[in-house]
């Protein structure tokens, strides 16, 4: 069978595709097929051409480039004329992707510019920027560049994109956030520690010394004058005779000692706390108990998205924190259960437009973000099945979706009719069977078991 002129989600036959640029393969987790066809890419190459040199057939090498595609590994990919001048965007923008042509544009110009632009620059901010200023700046650039803040869209080569800005955006946080690394930074960039310095605001002058009488006084205090008391005489009396008291001798005043100010306390101790504040070791832990509140929060709200760009940067703090690891593990695993869900009603959603190829891709792409997926298991077997697909994979998909939920009746039919392509007849006929358990009266389970009864 020969692919049509016109591959919806490629383009047409004798267009391009190009590999992503620094593509970590290892984080999309491709499958054996689909780094087969990626170096078929290589940099560049025609669609026809790969479909000639595949080695699994037309429709299958169409499939894996569409999950390539939908994985954000490949983009179409325009070729000039040698010596013409080449579109330093065109490629990129022309990539069908759920993004503004303004968003696309600023999120390609940044990460190209990446490796020329210093701490500050990345965050927007000038030269000797202060702590305050670092902070707010990384969190409104966090607002707009983390990737999971376009949950469920399709992204494509820009998700890639867009992490490699917050990993830069994430290392200038945390070197210019705490003091050691910032002064060390610095020492390596002496324009930029000349330019902090610049902008440092000037010493408050001391003010010049009063020359009242009381503050000298309090300055340099005299001691207090020394009354000397002589001690009366003896004074010979009849027993018979009154006793006179002498007269009490004048008491020595004792030095007054300062009163003690409240406003001035007051201002003495919120000076003490502000300049504690600042010390790195009780920010960093203010910083990092502030982090850890504000994630298991959100994970009390359901908010996975806010609870994994909580633990993630709680992590590049903290990374020998072993419950923070915890954490993001399990905030990263219900994240990504959230987008594979979003990727079967996207599957759903392409399905119902006719287009099967591209919504087996979305369909594949939520088997790979969360393995306990039932619905994506089934339904990607159940249309790989129509569409004639690796028989071993769709079978394990099959067996996949029963494995994880086996009170389904469309779970047994998918697994009965893949394994009776495959030729397990014995087999198929057991999981028909059980789909016939779960719902006697259903008719496919009925038509299957009557075509294999006399089969043994």
């Amino acid at each position: 069978m020969s692919a049509p002129n016109t591959i919806v989600g490629l383009g047409a036959l004798t267009d391009h595709i190009a590999t992503v640029p620094q593509l970590d393969t290892a984080r999309l987790q491709l499958s054996a097929e689909e780094g087969a066809v990626l170096q078929l890419v290589g940099r560049v190459e025609r669609i026809d051409q790969v479909l000639a040199r595949s080695r699994l057939g037309e429709p299958r090498t169409i499939a894996v480039l569409l999950s390539l595609r939908a994985k954000g590994a490949i983009v179409p990919a325009r070729v000039v004329p040698r010596g013409a001048p080449a579109p330093t965007l065109d490629a990129a923008m022309a990539e069908d992707v759920d993004l503004e042509p303004e968003r696309k544009k600023e999120i390609i110009e940044l990460e190209r510019s990446l490796d020329s632009m210093d701490h500050f620059a990345v965050l927007g901010l000038k030269p000797g920027a202060p702590a305050a200023e670092v902070k707010q700046a990384y969190y409104n650039a966090s607002r707009r560049f983390h990737p999971d803040r376009y949950f469920g869209k399709n992204l494509g080569s820009f998700r890639a994109r867009m992490e490699r800005i917050f990993r830069r955006l994430t290392d200038a946080h945390n070197v210019l956030l705490q003091p050691d690394k910032r002064e060390a930074y610095l020492r390596g960039h002496p324009a930029l520690a000349q330019a902090e310095k610049a902008a440092a605001p000037p010493p408050p002058a001391a003010p010049p010394p009063a020359a009242s009488a009381p503050t000298q006084h309090l300055l340099t205090p005299e001691p207090p004058p020394v009354h000397h008391v002589a001690a009366p005489a003896p004074v010979s009396r009849p027993s018979s005779s009154p006793v006179s008291r002498p007269a009490p001798a004048a008491s020595v005043p004792a030095p007054a000692l300062p009163s003690a100010d409240p406003v001035e306390s007051e201002a003495r101790r919120a000076e003490r706390q502000a300049r504690l504040a600042r010390h790195p070791y009780l920010a960093r832990t203010g910083r990092l108990a502030e982090l850890l509140a504000r994630g298991k929060a959100a994970i009390a709200s359901g908010d996975w998205e806010r609870a994994y760009h909580d633990f993630h940067q709680l992590q590049s703090l903290d990374p020998k924190n072993r419950e923070v690891a915890t954490l993001l593990v399990k905030a990263r695993r219900a994240h990504d259960a959230q987008r594979s869900g979003a990727e079967v009603m996207r599957g759903l959603g392409l399905e119902q437009h006719g287009d099967s190829l591209g919504a087996m891709a979305a369909y594949r792409l939520a088997c790979s973000l969360d393995d306990q997926n039932a619905e994506a298991a089934w339904r990607a077997a159940r249309l790989g099945q129509l569409l004639g697909q690796d028989a071993a994979e769709i079978r394990g998909l099959a067996q996949r979706a029963v494995e994880l939920d086996d009170t389904r009746v469309e779970h047994h039919l998918t697994l009965g009719k893949v394994l009776l392509d495959a030729g397990s007849k014995k087999l198929a006929k057991r999981a028909f069977e059980d789909a016939a358990k779960l719902a006697p009266d259903n008719a496919d389970a009925k038509a299957a078991l009557k075509k294999l009864r006399w089969t043994f």
